[in-house]
């Protein structure tokens, strides 16, 4: 999967962007085994539990945080909520700066806020170990913190104490995960799901300036590239791609369905990104329209992705460089508007859409 100084070059094959409509945790990721057995992802099931939300799924061992029903915020003036701070970042030191994984166990997955990592985890050594890597996700860093509240009903990104801790607690999930996949002897990616930075440089965030998102990116990725992982990002529709594209992150996925346009208008950006090694989670395969994703064939997302390629060659890029660096994947997870039937259908698209790829190009047996 790495090349020649390190760089990851997937050659079309195919992993998941992690969600599912399912409720049963073995069907679900027995499904996703036998649609990306090169890069399988832990899959996760937001239908399942309240726990599985994204906003709630990463939120275990952070300091100050409260449950009120469907109700998940920090309560900063808490009595205890400085000493909990401070065994957190005693906590975060001992990880990230002395390589004590211990600490690591209280920002684990526990099964009730991620079944599919647990069922993940215990079918691994039953497959037939064809994973040319594997394949975790956390919710970002700006998603999160502009979606938790304090006690007053505020963002907490916008407390720059509450915003640290965010983006530790993000560094601190994707570290734990690493050191549970890490185990079996092939690179490990993590993946962090931005969707609101779709909203990044709208009236909705006007305070929040590039150097902060950038510097919160760069600091999860530092922490995953420390254990010796591959990060990602991944965040549907538009966006500032070009902050993405400068940030120290190795594999944007973006939706080339719906939004192929996005990733072009940025070309000096996407150059200096591929010239240092990164490469392009190509989001080819519909999951937000279910009549898109139940209409849709292998033949028909070939050629929407060859037309992407080739509005990329218009601007200069090379072709060969491209498809070595795409990886393929559904446009989002297929876990908010699809059917289980349709998720299972969008699986076979992946799977047969990337072996026609690697077929095309000769890359079957690679």
């Amino acid at each position: 999967m790495k090349a020649k100084g390190g760089r990851f070059e997937p050659h079309c094959l195919a992993t998941t962007l992690g969600s599912l409509p399912h409720t049963d945790v073995a069907h679900g990721t027995r499904l996703m085994f036998e649609s990306t057995p090169e890069i399988p992802a832990w899959p996760q099931f937001p239908r399942r539990a309240f726990h599985e939300n994204m906003m709630v799924q990463f939120t275990e061992g952070m300091p100050g945080l409260v449950e009120e029903g469907d109700r998940v915020y920090f309560d900063t003036q808490a009595p205890d909520f400085t000493d909990q701070l401070t065994g957190f970042y005693g906590y975060y030191l001992a990880v990230i700066e002395q390589g004590d994984f211990g600490p690591l166990d209280s920002f684990g997955l526990s099964p009730e806020y991620a079944a599919g990592f647990g069922e993940f985890l215990a079918r691994l050594p039953q497959q037939s170990a064809t994973w040319r890597a594997l394949k975790g996700q956390v919710t970002g860093p700006f998603t999160l913190g502009t979606n938790l509240l304090d006690q007053n009903r505020r963002p907490a990104y916008y407390d720059r104490q509450l915003r640290d801790v965010i983006v530790k607690t993000v560094a601190l999930k994707a570290a734990w995960q690493i050191s549970r996949l890490g185990t079996f002897g092939v690179p490990v990616m993590i993946f962090l799901d931005e969707p609101s930075l779709l909203g990044f440089g709208s009236q909705t965030f006007i305070t929040v300036s590039r150097e902060d998102v950038l510097g919160d990116l760069n600091e999860v990725a530092a922490a995953i590239h420390t254990l010796g992982g591959l990060a990602g990002v991944h965040c549907e529709a538009n966006t500032d791609w070009a902050l993405l594209m400068e940030s120290d992150l190795d594999i944007l996925a973006f939706d080339a369905y719906d939004h192929m346009q996005a990733i072009t208008l940025y070309p000096a950006e996407l150059r200096s990104f591929l010239e240092r090694g990164g490469s392009l989670g190509w989001g080819i395969v519909p999951t937000l329209d279910r009549e898109a994703a139940a209409t849709e064939t292998v033949s028909s997302l070939l050629a929407r992705f060859d037309e992407g390629v080739e509005l990329l060659v218009r601007k200069g890029f090379v072709r060969q460089a491209l498809l070595s660096r795409a990886l393929i994947t559904p446009s989002c997870g297929a876990g908010g508007v699809l059917t289980e039937a349709l998720a299972k259908r969008v699986l076979a698209l992946l799977r047969q859409v990337s072996l026609s790829l690697r077929n095309l190009y000769g890359w079957s047996e690679a």
